[in-house]
């Protein structure tokens, strides 16, 4: 409880300092999410993922995402069923890398918002939404995550 709290006023103090997207509150619910996730009961997982931004196609459409020791390995659209080739498998982000780009994104000058929701059995957010300033065309965008669990076996 004590590491929470001084955590707590720490995001607070740097919350102070200038205009940051994630709240000391938000910040402790990112921290506890990713403790969630980290004590999963597996180590490797797939998941369903769809972005919505200005990219490719193929990211804006739900697609399942395989990770095996930290890396993509796999990445099947769901409509079609195509496995994608690994040049744009490599679009496609692990649960870990979404965890990190909130916590990149957070010192972001043109976001004004970072909305994030949790599933609340293993902790990966399901929806992480980076909302630009109104004067930032093209800047924000949205992850939609779903379905996580335990990777297929071979």
């Amino acid at each position: 409880m004590r590491t929470r709290l001084l955590f707590l006023g720490l995001c607070a103090a740097v919350s102070a300092c200038g205009e940051s997207p994630l709240s000391p509150t938000e910040f402790l619910r990112l921290a506890d999410a990713e403790a969630q996730w980290a004590a999963r009961p597996f180590p490797d997982y797939a998941f369903e993922v769809r972005q919505s931004c200005f990219c490719a196609p193929e990211m804006t459409q739900w697609a399942r995402v395989e990770v095996v020791a930290g890396q993509v390995t796999r990445v099947v659209l769901l409509a079609t069923g195509a496995e994608l080739p690994p040049l744009e498998r490599s679009y496609f982000p692990t649960v870990e890398r979404i965890f990190s780009s909130i916590h990149s994104a957070n010192g972001d000058d043109y976001l004004k918002d970072i909305v994030v929701e949790y599933d609340a059995r293993l902790g990966y957010p399901t929806r992480v939404a980076f909302v630009s300033k109104p004067d930032i065309m093209d800047g924000g965008g949205t992850y939609y995550l779903r379905n996580a669990g335990p990777a297929p076996t071979p």
